[in-house]
Protein backbone atom coordinates (compact mmCIF):
# COMPACT_ATOMS: atom_id res chain seq x y z
CA UNK A 1 0.00 0.00 0.00
CA UNK A 2 3.08 2.19 -0.06
CA UNK A 3 5.64 2.42 -2.67
CA UNK A 4 9.63 3.55 -3.21
CA UNK A 5 8.58 6.85 -2.94
CA UNK A 6 7.69 7.21 0.49
CA UNK A 7 10.63 5.16 1.42
CA UNK A 8 13.18 7.76 -0.68
CA UNK A 9 11.31 10.66 0.55
CA UNK A 10 10.11 10.04 4.08
CA UNK A 11 12.11 6.74 5.35
CA UNK A 12 8.78 4.73 5.84
CA UNK A 13 9.58 1.22 4.26
CA UNK A 14 6.57 -0.80 1.85
CA UNK A 15 3.80 -1.77 4.11
CA UNK A 16 0.35 -2.82 3.81
CA UNK A 17 -2.95 -3.13 6.39
CA UNK A 18 -6.21 -4.69 5.26
CA UNK A 19 -9.27 -2.02 4.24
CA UNK A 20 -13.28 -2.89 3.80
CA UNK A 21 -14.50 -2.96 0.91
CA UNK A 22 -15.39 0.80 -0.45
CA UNK A 23 -11.97 2.04 1.00
CA UNK A 24 -9.06 3.66 -0.95
CA UNK A 25 -6.00 4.98 -0.44
CA UNK A 26 -5.20 8.56 -1.81
CA UNK A 27 -2.63 11.16 -2.01
CA UNK A 28 -3.03 14.65 0.71
CA UNK A 29 -3.85 16.68 -2.06
CA UNK A 30 -6.74 19.57 -2.86
CA UNK A 31 -8.68 17.00 -4.44
CA UNK A 32 -8.62 14.80 -1.78
CA UNK A 33 -9.63 17.22 1.00
CA UNK A 34 -12.67 18.79 -1.19
CA UNK A 35 -14.00 15.05 -1.69
CA UNK A 36 -13.70 15.38 1.69
CA UNK A 37 -15.68 17.83 2.21
CA UNK A 38 -18.69 16.15 0.37
CA UNK A 39 -18.53 13.26 2.12
CA UNK A 40 -18.58 15.40 5.61
CA UNK A 41 -21.32 17.54 4.12
CA UNK A 42 -23.51 14.88 2.78
CA UNK A 43 -22.93 13.16 6.32
CA UNK A 44 -24.30 16.42 8.75
CA UNK A 45 -26.97 16.26 6.01
CA UNK A 46 -28.01 13.07 6.55
CA UNK A 47 -27.73 13.40 10.37
CA UNK A 48 -30.20 17.11 9.69
CA UNK A 49 -27.62 19.45 10.14
CA UNK A 50 -27.06 21.08 7.13
CA UNK A 51 -26.08 24.23 8.84
CA UNK A 52 -22.69 22.17 10.11
CA UNK A 53 -21.05 22.56 6.91
CA UNK A 54 -19.33 25.90 7.09
CA UNK A 55 -17.86 25.67 10.51
CA UNK A 56 -16.52 22.08 9.35
CA UNK A 57 -15.11 23.79 6.19
CA UNK A 58 -13.41 25.81 9.10
CA UNK A 59 -12.11 23.18 11.23
CA UNK A 60 -11.06 21.43 8.01
CA UNK A 61 -8.73 24.55 7.05
CA UNK A 62 -7.13 23.88 10.51
CA UNK A 63 -6.66 20.50 9.58
CA UNK A 64 -5.05 20.99 6.67
CA UNK A 65 -2.88 23.60 7.64
CA UNK A 66 -1.70 20.82 10.21
CA UNK A 67 -0.71 18.23 7.66
CA UNK A 68 1.47 20.90 5.86
CA UNK A 69 3.89 21.25 8.89
CA UNK A 70 3.64 17.08 9.35
CA UNK A 71 5.07 14.73 6.93
CA UNK A 72 1.33 13.11 5.83
CA UNK A 73 1.64 10.88 2.91
CA UNK A 74 -1.74 8.65 2.14
CA UNK A 75 -5.09 9.20 2.86
CA UNK A 76 -7.14 6.15 3.45
CA UNK A 77 -11.04 6.72 3.54
CA UNK A 78 -14.56 5.68 1.58
CA UNK A 79 -15.17 6.08 -1.85
CA UNK A 80 -18.71 5.44 -4.08
CA UNK A 81 -20.33 3.45 -1.02
CA UNK A 82 -23.97 3.90 -0.53
CA UNK A 83 -25.03 7.05 1.53
CA UNK A 84 -26.22 5.30 4.36
CA UNK A 85 -22.60 3.03 4.43
CA UNK A 86 -20.68 6.36 4.80
CA UNK A 87 -19.04 6.64 8.12
CA UNK A 88 -17.22 10.18 9.71
CA UNK A 89 -14.02 8.39 9.17
CA UNK A 90 -10.71 8.84 7.37
CA UNK A 91 -7.38 7.84 8.44
CA UNK A 92 -3.84 9.73 7.66
CA UNK A 93 -0.15 7.98 7.21
CA UNK A 94 2.62 10.41 8.53
CA UNK A 95 6.24 9.74 9.21
CA UNK A 96 7.75 10.82 12.58
CA UNK A 97 11.56 11.15 13.29
CA UNK A 98 13.37 11.49 16.51
CA UNK A 99 15.27 15.33 16.80
CA UNK A 100 18.88 14.94 15.53
CA UNK A 101 18.47 10.82 14.60
CA UNK A 102 17.53 10.36 18.81
CA UNK A 103 15.01 7.87 19.41
CA UNK A 104 11.05 8.32 20.31
CA UNK A 105 11.23 6.48 23.64
CA UNK A 106 10.83 9.47 25.67
CA UNK A 107 8.04 10.62 23.78
CA UNK A 108 6.54 7.31 23.59
CA UNK A 109 7.31 7.11 27.20
CA UNK A 110 5.43 10.21 27.98
CA UNK A 111 2.45 9.12 25.68
CA UNK A 112 2.00 6.24 28.09
CA UNK A 113 2.29 8.89 31.10
CA UNK A 114 0.37 11.78 29.49
CA UNK A 115 -1.94 10.37 26.90
CA UNK A 116 -2.90 6.94 28.09
CA UNK A 117 -1.29 5.15 25.52
CA UNK A 118 -1.71 1.52 25.25
CA UNK A 119 -0.66 -1.40 23.01
CA UNK A 120 -3.35 -2.05 20.29
CA UNK A 121 -3.32 -5.64 21.90
CA UNK A 122 -1.24 -7.81 23.93
CA UNK A 123 -0.20 -9.11 21.02
CA UNK A 124 0.76 -6.23 19.28
CA UNK A 125 3.67 -4.76 21.04
CA UNK A 126 5.08 -3.37 17.79
CA UNK A 127 1.66 -0.49 17.85
CA UNK A 128 0.67 2.04 20.47
CA UNK A 129 -2.80 3.94 20.53
CA UNK A 130 -4.32 6.54 21.92
CA UNK A 131 -7.30 8.42 22.03
CA UNK A 132 -7.77 12.18 21.96
CA UNK A 133 -9.98 15.13 21.03
CA UNK A 134 -8.20 17.35 18.21
CA UNK A 135 -6.52 20.42 19.59
CA UNK A 136 -7.14 23.35 17.26
CA UNK A 137 -3.73 25.57 16.15
CA UNK A 138 -2.16 28.32 18.26
CA UNK A 139 -4.29 31.29 17.57
CA UNK A 140 -6.88 28.81 15.84
CA UNK A 141 -11.06 30.34 16.58
CA UNK A 142 -13.49 27.69 18.22
CA UNK A 143 -15.63 25.62 15.80
CA UNK A 144 -19.25 25.49 17.04
CA UNK A 145 -21.18 22.50 16.41
CA UNK A 146 -18.42 20.30 15.23
CA UNK A 147 -16.70 17.83 17.08
CA UNK A 148 -13.84 15.20 16.49
CA UNK A 149 -12.43 12.42 18.14
CA UNK A 150 -8.66 10.97 17.09
CA UNK A 151 -7.14 7.58 17.38
CA UNK A 152 -3.14 7.27 16.59
CA UNK A 153 -1.32 4.41 16.54
CA UNK A 154 2.35 4.32 16.86
CA UNK A 155 4.45 1.90 14.67
CA UNK A 156 8.48 2.17 14.79
CA UNK A 157 10.15 1.94 12.09
CA UNK A 158 12.56 -1.83 11.95
CA UNK A 159 16.05 -1.16 11.91
CA UNK A 160 16.14 2.55 13.04
CA UNK A 161 16.82 2.21 16.76
CA UNK A 162 13.55 3.33 17.42
CA UNK A 163 14.35 7.07 15.92
CA UNK A 164 11.89 6.94 13.74
CA UNK A 165 7.64 5.74 13.06
CA UNK A 166 5.05 5.28 11.21
CA UNK A 167 1.70 7.11 12.58
CA UNK A 168 -1.95 6.28 11.50
CA UNK A 169 -3.87 9.01 12.70
CA UNK A 170 -7.72 8.22 12.52
CA UNK A 171 -9.96 11.07 12.72
CA UNK A 172 -14.06 10.93 13.82
CA UNK A 173 -15.85 13.93 12.89
CA UNK A 174 -18.31 14.26 15.73
CA UNK A 175 -21.24 16.61 15.13
CA UNK A 176 -22.61 17.66 18.80
CA UNK A 177 -25.75 16.70 20.36
CA UNK A 178 -27.21 13.34 20.02
CA UNK A 179 -27.08 12.74 16.18
CA UNK A 180 -24.05 10.03 16.71
CA UNK A 181 -24.66 7.23 19.73
CA UNK A 182 -21.81 7.07 21.88
CA UNK A 183 -22.15 3.31 21.14
CA UNK A 184 -21.70 4.12 17.38
CA UNK A 185 -18.75 6.29 17.46
CA UNK A 186 -17.48 3.12 19.96
CA UNK A 187 -17.82 1.07 16.84
CA UNK A 188 -15.88 3.17 14.43
CA UNK A 189 -13.02 3.43 16.67
CA UNK A 190 -13.39 -0.74 16.55
CA UNK A 191 -13.60 -0.56 13.00
CA UNK A 192 -10.56 1.36 12.79
CA UNK A 193 -8.60 -0.73 15.40
CA UNK A 194 -9.02 -3.86 13.34
CA UNK A 195 -7.68 -2.62 9.80
CA UNK A 196 -4.79 -1.42 11.91
CA UNK A 197 -4.48 -4.58 13.56
CA UNK A 198 -4.28 -6.39 10.18
CA UNK A 199 -0.89 -4.04 9.46
CA UNK A 200 2.54 -5.96 8.32
CA UNK A 201 5.91 -4.57 7.07
CA UNK A 202 6.07 -6.37 3.43
CA UNK A 203 9.97 -6.99 3.48
CA UNK A 204 10.40 -6.61 7.42
CA UNK A 205 9.78 -8.07 10.85
CA UNK A 206 7.95 -6.08 13.50
CA UNK A 207 10.12 -4.66 16.38
CA UNK A 208 8.34 -3.43 19.52
CA UNK A 209 8.12 -0.31 20.41
CA UNK A 210 9.54 -0.45 23.58
CA UNK A 211 11.88 -3.31 24.12
CA UNK A 212 11.05 -3.82 27.77
CA UNK A 213 7.55 -2.45 28.41
CA UNK A 214 6.40 1.28 29.18
CA UNK A 215 9.35 3.41 29.63
CA UNK A 216 9.20 5.49 32.35
CA UNK A 217 9.05 9.61 31.73
CA UNK A 218 11.46 12.21 32.26
CA UNK A 219 11.40 14.68 29.90
CA UNK A 220 10.14 15.25 26.19
CA UNK A 221 12.33 15.68 23.33
CA UNK A 222 10.27 17.41 20.31
CA UNK A 223 10.07 14.98 17.52
CA UNK A 224 10.58 16.21 13.89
Amino acid sequence: MSDLGVDLRYGIPPFRFAMPPGWVQVAPTEATKQDELKQASAIFRRAGRPDLEAEYRAMMAQVSEGMRRTKVFAVYRQQDVPMEELLPLSITASALSGTDGDNLDQWVADAFRLRGAEYLNEDMKHIVRWVSEPKRPQGAVAIAGVGGRTITYLIPVPGTGRSKALVFTSTIVIPEGEIIPEDSLRGIELLSDAMISTFAWEKLVEEPVVPDGPPAAESTPSPS
